[in-house]
């Protein structure tokens, strides 16, 4: 490999000298010039690819992906997509990554590896600035899963540029033969817009994305949200999948304190960019495991903040949006009982939006579960005068995250 391509590969792929990781592999040019590149930097990896029955070359590149690991002493894991009625595109992303995570979950891999390149970057910007996105939307592309991180190391890599290497080292690589439909708004740009750009401005072009992308870090850490985490809720669960892993609605992952964090967690945003508030609302539902797709973030919007789409539920009060996942009914782990009147007045006194009262209610009540199941050999008054005291430190708790 050239030093100068080695020079321009992104600063995330140092996360990859250690541990072992999967790359989504397709047998295009990108993700051929990637398996190489990541094998020559001596980087432990295994593949996965999907087959989506809509090609016949499909079943070439699905047995070309076979070969290749079999012959680098490597893994390769397949998925077969079944038939997409619409929204294809959503749709087979969706798979993918549900693929993806159910590979890393049960393997161990550290980091998931992407072949998207400078080209994918700069199409996807040009198409999103045809439909008035603003810039967390520009720039897309994910670097955090609930539980692993996106390493993209050709991102500031011109498609160019990885045509010369493969034809250099003489690899096989497959064309996708709809990329030359121009009918396809995506090809449409490629051809008239985004590949001449590039092939005289590609320099310019990479520094003005990692400009983009620094400055919407900066801004996204500016408005990061406050959570309060429902831990004996994400206990609850984790011993639910441990007595029967099966049992549960959806086994999305393996326990660990990031899908602790994610999924059982309430996110307070404050702000007055109806914008902003709404590229947080996005990014937080991404790392709960859910794509908002544009007609979901419009009734988002419509709604005030104040609706549930799929199992995240979104709500407000005066002062703050609140992002989180309805674990109750997502996972039915919780038998509730009725709401006592002084959690009711703790709502109201503290302003907790409705659609989030059933979600603090199972909180309290699994908390005071396990307490008193430790504390069987008590008598009665000891233990109602020991429930009286965590559900003070728990209305304290409640208080001070709605005061914030």
């Amino acid at each position: 490999m050239s030093l100068e391509l080695y020079a321009k590969l992104s600063p995330a792929t140092q996360l990859l000298s250690h541990s072992k990781h999967l790359l989504g592999f397709s047998g295009g040019v990108d993700s051929v010039a990637l398996f190489f590149i990541l094998t020559e930097l001596k980087i432990h990896f295994d593949i996965a690819i999907v087959h989506y029955g809509t090609r016949i070359q499909a079943n070439e590149e699905v047995q070309y992906a076979k070969d290749l690991a079999a012959a680098h002493n490597k893994e390769c894991f397949i998925a077969y997509a079944p038939h997409f009625a619409s929204n294809f595109e959503h749709n087979a992303r969706s798979f993918r990554f549900k693929f993806f995570d159910e590979i890393i979950s049960a393997q161990g891999y550290k980091c998931l590896i992407l072949a998207h390149q400078l080209n994918d970057y700069f199409e996807w910007i040009m198409m999103q600035f045809t439909r008035g996105s603003g810039l967390s939307n520009l720039l897309g592309f994910d670097e955090q899963r609930t539980h692993y991180p996106i390493v993209r190391p050709l991102e500031s890599i011109s498609k160019d540029e990885l045509y010369r290497f493969c034809k250099r080292r003489k690899l096989r690589y497959f064309e996708d033969t709809s990329n030359q439909n121009i009918s396809f708004k995506r090809n449409y740009f490629r051809h008239h817009f985004c590949a001449p750009l590039l092939r005289e401005f590609a320099p310019g072009i990479a520094q003005s994305i990692q400009y983009l992308r620094e400055d919407r870090n900066a801004l996204l850490q500016n408005l990061a949200p406050k959570i309060l985490h429902l831990s004996s809720l994400a206990q609850k669960y984790a011993q639910s999948t441990q007595q029967n892993p099966k049992g549960t609605r959806q086994n999305i992952t393996r326990q660990s304190p990031q899908i602790n964090t994610a999924y059982f967690g309430v996110y307070a945003l404050r702000g007055e960019s109806e914008h902003l508030l709404l590229m947080q609302c996005d990014k937080i539902a991404k790392k709960c495991g859910y794509v908002l797709s544009a007609a979901q973030r419009k009734e988002i919007c419509k709604s005030n903040f104040a609706c549930k789409i799929h199992y995240i539920i979104f709500a407000r009060n005066d002062d703050y949006v609140f992002v989180a996942v309805d674990s109750i009914n997502l996972y039915q782990i919780v038998a509730q009982k009725p709401m006592s009147k002084a959690f009711k007045a703790l709502c109201r006194n503290n302003h907790i939006p409705q659609k989030l009262r059933a979600l603090f209610w199972a909180e309290f009540c699994t908390y005071t579960e396990s307490t008193q199941n430790t504390h069987k050999s008590a008598n009665d008054k000891e233990v109602q005068e020991h429930i009286k005291a965590l559900y003070n430190d728990f209305a304290m708790k409640i208080a001070h995250f709605f005061t914030l």
